[in-house]
């Protein structure tokens, strides 16, 4: 009887840390593993934010593969994923199809656009790094083609579409970002109008409400104009259509980005594993239900709370999954059937305004705000880069300049 295989789906948060996890627990002789990718590198996605608007160099967010796997025990396939067929227990990609024993579906997510018109055609995102890299040569492209005479209409406008999470630190680093784009591109600050749609009735839905108003107050001394309880209706070249409490407004844009929605990878629809538009109600121990070997986590894992609330599939949440995963496969090869069940221990969350501010919870929900929320901040992302990859991946991508 030949080795085990394993097959792990995507190389995000979730994928690579099963990967070097059960690198770390597996001899060499003990399983098959491959990784696939579609990119020959992970990025940290929730550095983005900030290779959107220029603050951060893209190969900063960028982590070859080949540098935090052990090519011994895992083999490295580049490659996209079309299709999982989990009764035939066969994956297909673009250039080849494999078989596996056990399977890791950690394939992240996709833009949401709820069925809004031109919403995918003309909106700019940042779920990937190519993604974010295409915004911020687009809004750096306005900047550059922008002049000051009388024959621009309107002032040019930036409109960022959600103020959760991935808005509000986007609009952070813009705002710190956005004196030197006019600088560089000699526009007059006073001619440039950022603007947030946002649909619920504050900002940081979700978020505690107070961090959420000092927020959304900190942004607007810097600038930004809020536009709450208002719905993107229509997205077209150069200007959306919003309506708030019945009324219809045209806002012109000269960029617009749309952070307010993600979902579940759609290859998971016609997998054969139920779902919901994409999402799978995994079992405690993160399997797929009726099936014994397949396991799902990341953004593609729909987990509740105690209280029957699902939980976000944030980074810290989904490389929780991650090593519980691997835990449990090892179990599985060894005829353990006594798996462990994922518990989520929520150790903070930390959300930054550009350099000079940040909001967050921490230590059963003591808010945080200023600079501890900064060196907190800080610290997260290099515990994620140190998780990953150890020190040496650490020393080389690490943040340690605590205060600009």
């Amino acid at each position: 009887m030949g080795k085990p295989r394993i097959v792990i789906l995507g190389a995000g948060y979730a994928g690579i840390m099963t990967a070097v996890t059960l690198q770390k627990k597996l001899r060499l002789d003990d399983a098959e593993i491959q990784l696939i990718n579609k990119h020959a590198y992970h990025y940290q996605t929730t550095w983005l934010h900030e290779n959107a608007a220029g603050t951060l160099a893209d190969e900063r967010t960028k982590i070859a593969i080949d540098q935090l796997i052990d090519p011994r025990k895992i083999e490295f396939i580049q490659d996209t994923v079309t299709h999982i067929d989990v009764d035939e227990k066969k994956i297909n990609l673009v250039q080849s199809e494999l078989d596996y024993d056990y399977l890791v579906v950690a394939l992240g997510f996709e833009m949401e656009t709820f069925q809004i018109p031109g919403l995918k055609e003309y909106s700019l995102s940042m779920g990937t790094s190519n993604q974010a890299k295409i915004l911020r040569e687009q809004v750096e492209s306005q900047f550059a083609t922008y002049t000051n005479t009388g024959a621009n209409t309107h002032p040019l406008t930036i409109v960022v579409g959600g103020g959760g999470f991935t808005g509000v630190e986007y609009l952070g680093e813009l705002t710190d970002q956005l004196s030197n784009l006019c600088k560089a591109h000699n526009v007059k600050q006073e001619n440039v109008k950022i603007i947030t749609v946002e649909a619920a009735p504050t900002v940081m839905p979700g978020f505690d409400s107070e961090l959420g108003e000092y927020a959304m107050q900190y942004l607007e001394e810097r600038g930004v104009e809020f536009r709450l309880g208002t719905k993107v209706k229509i997205v077209k070249r150069d200007y959306i259509v919003v309506e708030k409490a019945g009324a219809v407004e045209e806002i012109p844009t000269s960029a617009f980005i749309w952070s307010a929605g993600v979902r579940a990878n759609k290859i998971m629809e016609k997998s054969g594993i139920s779902n919901n538009k994409g999402s799978v109600k995994v079992n405690a121990d993160l399997r797929a239900p009726g099936y014994h070997n397949v396991f799902v986590i990341g953004d593609c894992a729909l987990i509740y709370s105690e209280d029957g609330e699902t939980y976000p599939p944030t980074a810290q949440m989904t490389m929780q999954e991650a090593k519980v995963c691997a835990s449990n496969l090892v179990k599985l090869m060894k005829g353990d059937v006594n798996l462990d069940a994922f518990y989520f221990k929520d150790r903070g969350t930390i959300a930054s305004l550009g350099r000079k501010d940040a909001i967050g919870n921490i230590f059963n929900n003591r808010k945080t705000f200023g600079k501890e929320a900064i060196v907190l901040k800080q610290i997260i992302d290099n515990r994620v880069l140190y998780q990953i990859g150890g020190w040496p991946l650490l020393f080389k991508k690490g943040k340690f300049k605590l205060f600009h």
